[in-house]
């Protein structure tokens, strides 16, 4: 890992990282917060929910203990606004941690309400609700845009074999939590990533797999991150160092 600081090119710069569960985006969050950290670039991370943090962060862990009742028994609209209204409670943090930072790293944001949510409507119904959520998260609540939202892709056949082998959460005493213990469900939800990727210059999907379909070690993963963000930023490490 180099330690060579950078010549940093532009204004404070807003990363996601989203996927399904099981891709590995904790891991990756807090392994880029350390290398860019170290690189010399001020880097702040935060986690979506917020589950022992915030208000609302202890209901969506009591939501996805599935003490409010089954997935499919719950429209996406009220749970669509837990979501935001926690990132709205941790709104003053978010912009406390931009600028205070060159660069803030988020492990979950706005997309995992897109994904998660949309994912159980189709067609018309689909889209509407996402210019939805986009105008409730961003106008209405208030929160910063993302500069660059990158999902790290992973079928969710593998997600299920991942989430299998995870140790237990605080908020759930079962071995899957509501999302993740539907692989149906998490099929949409990569879906809806995935469209994402495609109609937005902003959101670029990473894969977790190689072409054969051999899973990609998390350092190979994080080389491609450390690149895509190094580029998108316009950073360039400091001739002088």
């Amino acid at each position: 890992m180099s330690s060579a600081p950078f010549e940093r090119l532009n204004l404070s710069y807003f990363v996601a990282i989203e996927g399904i569960d099981g891709s590995g985006k904790g891991t990756q969050t807090a392994a880029l917060h350390e290398y860019f950290q170290q690189s010399g670039l001020g880097t702040s991370s935060i986690t979506f929910p917020r589950y022992g943090e915030t208000l609302i962060g202890r209901q969506i862990g009591r939501f996805l203990d599935g003490q409010f009742g089954e997935l499919q028994h719950l429209h996406p609209i009220p749970i669509s606004m837990m979501y935001a209204a926690e990132r709205f409670e941790s709104r003053e943090l978010i912009f406390e941690k931009l600028n205070g930072s060159e660069l803030l790293i988020s492990d979950r944001y706005v997309g995992s309400n897109f994904a998660h949510q949309g994912a159980r409507l189709q067609g018309t119904e689909r889209a509407e609700f996402l210019e939805w959520i986009q105008k409730l998260e961003y106008e209405v609540f208030g929160v910063p845009r993302p500069n660059l939202v990158v999902v790290l892709d992973l079928p969710a056949e593998i997600s299920a074999e991942r989430v299998a082998m995870k140790n237990a959460r605080h908020y759930t005493e079962q071995v899957t939590d509501l999302h993740e213990s539907d692989c149906d469900y998490l099929v949409g939800v990569r879906e809806v990533y995935l469209e994402l990727c495609e109609q937005n210059e902003a959101w670029q999907a990473v894969s977790c797999l190689t072409p054969s379909g051999e899973a990609r070690s998390p350092e190979e993963i994080q080389n491609e991150l450390r690149e895509l963000i190094t580029s998108r930023m316009n950073l360039q490490l400091d001739s002088k160092a």
